[in-house]
């Protein structure tokens, strides 16, 4: 990273693009006008100086109100809110909370972090800045989920919860095969996997149906978690049908495309929500849905993701994944179950499960293996020695992520 300079870090009063906003306009049109405003800010910037990159945050300026942030970014734009916007206890903004945000965010920048991740530390500074509630003598003094910031519009209903012993060790559900092959679903059930994914590529509509439907009726058999990666409208319109249809996991590019009516159907229909994230600014999308469960991916360098735009997570950035996901933002965000994905063999799984992982993803260490139901049991073992591992360690300093990529 040395001599690669960080990006321009730019701080707005976003009341000087209501200054001619009538009073009438209600909440969501003034909103609208500060996040275009900060668009075209930030588009300008770009142009003047097309030498530089640069990092737009508004914030409200003197107006003391809920603590919320709009940040325009090349890699990523919109509201980031505190998980506990619009509840009694939210932090609201007091304009001296500006040096914290700037100078988290301008450390952030020279560690490395690319302009949206820099800016979600800092407002997550801000935020744990502002947190008024009681704090015990012992309490985890690190990043904390309630802390850390939402990316989009809260959604204030959770959904369906995965089993809550997933989040102890001894669960059976630590081993996650995700397979582009049907016929492969079946085979890791057979072996004796709990929880898996169908991750269908390219495939024909009447083939989709098909093969969802077998994976369906024979995780129904083994009493097995079956997600669907990506296909979230054909599982949701099979789902009724096949109980066997747990869930649906979703990728960043699948979140972008779907409405928030959309996300409420699938909510209704009681599937499960997984949601992969591999920077903080795709974390903090994600858990702005309050999904199921969360994934880091990819963990480790994967030919099955292999056009990935960031270079891995690591095994450290994993830790920090796991610090947010098992942590309580308040009484209806409850910590939800970690899925480590990219990478893994046998030391890499333990480790992971050690580290964080409430469930490891499988892909080669399983199809390609010589005997892969022996290699199933073996990583079956690994995860269970690593979550034991990780449950009997005395709590340790809380992490603070690492920049994988100078932004």
């Amino acid at each position: 990273m040395t001599g690669v300079q960080p990006f321009s870090i730019h701080s707005l009063d976003w009341q000087q693009a209501l200054l001619d906003v009538p009073a009438s306009a209600s909440p969501m049109q003034r909103d609208i006008v500060v996040a275009g405003w900060a668009q075209r800010c930030w588009e300008d910037l770009c142009t003047a100086l097309p030498q530089q990159r640069h990092a737009v945050i508004a914030h409200p300026g003197q107006v003391q109100e809920h603590a919320r942030f709009y940040m325009a970014t090349e890699h990523a734009s919109g509201w980031l809110h505190s998980p506990l916007f619009n509840q009694e206890d939210a932090p609201r903004w007091r304009h001296e909370g500006i040096d914290t945000l700037l100078h988290t965010s301008w450390e952030a920048a020279h560690q490395g972090f690319c302009g949206a991740d820099a800016l979600v530390l800092g407002v997550a500074a801000v935020l744990a800045e502002l947190d008024n509630r009681p704090r015990g003598a012992s309490e985890n003094t690190g990043l904390q989920r309630r802390h850390f910031p939402l990316l989009g519009t809260p959604r204030t209903r959770n959904f369906a919860a995965m089993p809550v012993e997933i989040l102890q060790p001894g669960h059976a559900w630590g081993v996650y095969p995700v397979m582009n092959d049907a016929d492969w679903v079946l085979r890791c059930m057979e072996m004796g996997a709990k929880l898996v994914q169908l991750r269908l590529k390219d495939v024909a509509a009447d083939m989709l149906d098909a093969d969802i439907a077998r994976c369906a009726a024979a995780a129904q058999r083994h009493g097995a978690l079956l997600f669907i990666n990506d296909h979230w409208q054909a599982a949701l319109r099979l789902a009724p049908h096949m109980p066997g249809i747990y869930g649906v996991h979703l990728g960043q590019e699948d979140l972008l495309t779907l409405r928030e009516q959309e996300f409420d159907a699938l909510l209704d229909s009681g599937l499960r929500l997984g949601v992969s994230s591999q920077t903080l600014w795709e974390l903090a999308r994600a858990l702005r849905l309050r999904p199921s469960c969360i994934a880091c991916s990819p963990v480790h360098a994967t030919a099955s993701k292999d056009d990935v735009a960031w270079p891995p997570a690591g095994e450290h950035n994993l830790r920090f994944w796991a610090q947010i996901a098992h942590g309580t933002a308040s009484d209806t965000q409850q910590p939800l179950p970690l899925i480590a994905i990219g990478g893994m063999n046998v030391p890499r799984a333990r480790d992971a499960a050690a580290a964080g992982a409430d469930a490891v993803a499988m892909v080669s260490a399983i199809s390609k293996a010589d005997d892969p139901p022996t290699a199933v049991q073996v990583l079956q073992k690994a995860v269970a020695e690593g979550l034991e591992q990780r449950a009997q360690a005395p709590d340790g300093q809380p992490v603070h992520p690492q920049a994988t990529k100078q932004g």
